[in-house]
């Protein structure tokens, strides 16, 4: 199932390049390939890793993602070391990251005003998009990993990223990712440099939303300030009421 592509010649330099750079068990698609070929693979793989004992993620040849490795390996990221990090409270620390940012708004915020009222129907997240081009609406080259992990929130610091502008580094995602699978079962499906999609296995309740939709403004505000129509928790809440498939975006 995992073919190397020194062996099937698959792979444009940057998918070479992240391969190499990561050395994980892996399978790439090409842009020739279709969504519900890379999704149905992936599903194959969570079975399978379930027995096997690996967590697969999808990521997507992303040249940014490629610098990223090489600056971490020249600034001596070492895996075992990250580890090894003994993590903070996921919850505490997006309790903490929402109280900053809501104290760093200028005079005159209104909380009620952010929270908001969304009239319109629930937008669902049915789909991944990490690795679809919004272009062409096919998908750019992606690679399957299987990452030698069964604890889902430790693919933050296998596959890492972030630790720029706003978004979390590695130890604050994996902290924030053990909470949340703990807590919703939360898994991460795809990593780019900017982006982390989830699932989970049940919807959140719409009584909860509202809770969980300031979760996510704290992990990233862009989910609210650039993903939304209305700029208010109330639109995150109510798509979170209604998708299994949580997205995530750093501008």
């Amino acid at each position: 199932m995992f073919d190397k592509w020194k062996e099937n010649g698959q792979g444009n330099p940057t998918t070479q390049s992240i391969v190499a750079q990561l050395g994980y068990p892996y399978q790439i698609f090409s842009t020739e390939s279709t969504y519900e070929e890379v999704m149905d693979a992936y599903e194959k793989a969570v079975l399978e890793g379930q027995r096997e004992g690996y967590t697969p993620v999808l990521v997507p040849a992303d040249t940014v993602l490629e610098e990223y490795f090489g600056i971490l390996k020249d600034d001596g990221y070492v895996l075992e070391d990250i580890l090894k990090t003994e993590l903070e409270s996921g919850e505490e620390l997006l309790k903490k990251r929402f109280k900053e940012y809501i104290d760093d708004e200028a005079d005159g915020f209104d909380m009620e005003e952010f929270i908001g009222e969304f009239d319109g129907g629930p937008v669902e997240v049915d789909s991944y998009t990490a690795f679809q081009d919004y272009r062409t609406r096919g998908i750019t080259e992606t690679i399957l990993f299987k990452v030698p992990t069964t604890k889902p929130w430790e693919l933050a610091a296998y596959v890492p990223f972030g630790g720029w502008n706003e978004c979390p580094g590695v130890e604050e995602m994996m902290a924030i990712c053990k909470y949340w699978f703990e807590k919703y079962g939360a898994v991460p499906v795809t990593i780019s440099h900017d982006v982390m999609e989830m699932r989970i296995p049940e919807l959140v309740p719409e009584k909860d939303s509202m809770e969980v939709a300031k979760e996510h403004f704290a992990f990233t505000p862009d989910r609210v300030f650039q993903c939304t129509e209305t700029g208010t928790l109330a639109e995150v809440a109510a798509c979170i009421a209604a998708s299994k498939i949580w997205y995530f975006w750093w501008d």
